[in-house]
């Protein structure tokens, strides 16, 4: 897990009392049980064993290198010297050439296995220098035609000027007739913009009796933006239903539509549902990003065994491997950062998905569409005919779907895909229920993995705090009270004072062995399969958000809020 340069720093921070070999031990923990995606200094600030800047003070005297800020400095750094992938995975940016020499950022030690890979990669004699960890992540951004670039395009309307309960009726009727308050298709124009710009997954558009209330879901929770009056409902589904090619003179009858937009380089898609309601037509548009991602299995919080396991079980040349967990819950980004994993030109791997939410390189991807009669079942059928060796199901949702992957299964194919169910032992009595005999099931189903999502705690304003003893006694932590320091966040700017910022995934992952499967054929009980999984060490969602509370990276509220029973 460390390096050779790891230690060096560490035993330098040792002789100048930087860190105590008690403080590496717990560190050394946390490592062993979550990994070190980040690298080791964000590693080190995330569990506040250092500030940002007094990390990158140290690694800078540990190493002999000298400190920079990089922020000011992008405009006038080389570009496309570095491949992506190479800055990102090993945490490095190009950032000055002179002549035969390239000064590259870091933020952790100067891996020498690194070093000779950039002199590799670029021909030039290499000069390391280091920066903060945030300062590296906002120019990475730049750098690599992030996110930055979205951030930077102005909003042409401020909605909380325009907010009902902010403002009133009274100043909103002024503003209208001194011609103010703008255009209908503006208003949802910067909708749509504002909830891009914040990295928001829906936007929830609610007509009420006296108010429009407009909600983006950001962190898998709705937050209120603004309201505006009643009035503007017509105006604002005719606006959204018009972009999304809908009937706008239906108004009695649930629609579905798209919007593809493109900001800078950056495309998305827009998926729109308009149900009618009480007071008018709710309408919610999920945000997806078309461009292609590289998204990793490290960086969606396994935990070191199961990650292990799933990646075992993605090694197989054959069987079903199904994700679950509800609407919501990071299912897809998983099973997307698995066909990354296990992609190569060796392989033929084929999607039938509904959306396509993200392109994956090298990848065949197949949408649904039911009016060309491209169903799940008929293009699943047409995918064996195409040679494949993995077959990527956005959904098991009917009998019909679930026999067709089943059958794939047993005929030598790998095949991925997503179930609605509670845990991971409950996939089983769901395919069953669903039709899939029991016979099948059993030798073709070769692992499940349950999945929650939960609100990382804001690393700008993390404060240690004692939990009520009630609350540790309700999740079976109360032997903990005074050996463990727990966290939370107070709320900043940084988090829209929200304590939170940023998601991260529990996971339970169930290897279905020779007993598991004996127990399918019998059409055992829940309760007979969950016993014997434990035998083989399965820990369930509960245990792994236990875990990542003590670890300091979410906290007991949220791992209660997704989980069931005494949390």
């Amino acid at each position: 897990m460390f390096k050779k340069e790891d230690l060096i720093f560490r035993d330098y921070c040792f002789g100048k009392g930087l860190m105590t070999e008690a403080q590496w031990k717990q560190f050394e923990d946390i490592v062993n049980n979550y990994g070190m995606n980040g690298g080791l200094a964000q590693s080190l600030v995330e569990f506040k064993f250092f500030s940002e800047q007094d990390i990158a003070t140290a690694l800078a005297e540990a190493f002999n290198l000298p400190f920079m800020k990089l922020y000011a400095e992008t405009a006038s750094a080389p570009k496309e010297i570095i491949p992506d992938s190479f800055l990102r995975t090993h945490r490095t940016i190009p950032m000055l050439l002179f002549g035969n020499e390239l000064t590259v950022a870091i933020i952790d030690p100067p891996y020498h296995d690194v070093v000779e890979e950039l002199v590799k990669l670029t021909g030039y004699r290499i000069i390391p220098v280091v920066s903060t960890v945030s300062d590296f992540q906002e120019t990475l951004k730049i750098q690599s035609g992030g996110f930055d670039e979205i951030q930077k395009i102005a909003s042409t309307i401020d909605l909380e000027k325009f907010d009902l309960v902010k403002g009133g009726e009274r100043n909103i009727q002024q503003m209208e007739t001194l011609g103010q308050f703008p255009p209908i298709v503006h208003l949802v124009d910067e909708m749509i913009l504002r909830a891009i710009k914040g990295g928001s997954s829906d936007i929830h558009i609610e007509p009420f009796e006296d108010e429009v209330k407009i909600r983006f879901r950001s962190d898998g929770v709705l937050h209120r933006i603004a309201s505006f009056p009643k009035r503007f409902a017509e105006g604002i589904a005719a606006v959204v239903k018009t972009k999304s090619s809908m009937d706008i003179f239906e108004k009695h009858k649930p629609q579905d539509g798209r919007i593809a937009i493109t900001y800078e380089t950056r495309s998305f898609d827009l998926r729109i549902s308009v149900l009618p309601t009480m007071h008018g037509e709710k309408i919610v548009m999920r945000i997806l990003s078309k461009s292609p991602v590289a998204i990793k299995l490290e960086e969606l919080g396994f935990s070191v065994a199961n990650l292990a396991l799933f990646n075992h079980l993605l090694e197989q040349p054959n069987g079903l491997l199904l994700v679950t967990g509800p609407t919501g819950s990071g299912k897809s980004t998983t099973l997307y950062a698995a066909l990354n994993k296990i992609k190569s030109v060796e392989r033929n791997i084929v999607t039938v998905e509904n959306p396509v939410e993200y392109q994956v390189e090298t990848v065949n991807q197949v949408q649904v569409d039911v009016d060309r009669e491209l169903t799940f079942a008929a293009v699943m059928r047409a995918i064996l005919r195409q040679d494949p060796n993995v077959m990527f199901v956005g959904e098991i949702r009917d009998v019909e779907t679930g026999t067709i992957a089943t059958e794939a299964a047993l005929t030598g194919h790998l095949v991925l895909s997503t179930l609605h169910t509670n845990d991971s032992v409950g996939a089983i009595p769901r395919l069953i229920n669903m039709g899939i005999p029991a016979y099948w099931l059993a030798p073709a189903l070769t692992g499940v993995a349950a999945q929650r999502l939960v609100r990382k705690i804001c690393e700008h304003c993390k404060e240690e705090y004692q939990p009520r003893e009630e609350v540790l006694y309700a999740t079976g932590l109360s032997a903990m009270q005074g050996k463990v320091t727990f966290y939370r966040g107070v709320g900043c700017e940084q988090c829209n004072f929200k304590g939170y910022k940023g998601r991260l995934a529990i996971h339970e992952v169930l290897a279905v062995n020779e007993h598991i499967q004996d127990l399918i054929y019998q059409n055992a009980t829940i309760v007979k399969i969950l016993e014997e999984a434990q035998k083989g060490g399965f820990h369930d969602l509960r245990f792994d958000g236990l875990k990542k509370v003590i670890a300091g990276l979410t906290t007991l509220e949220e791992v209660r809020r997704v989980t069931r029973s005494g949390l």
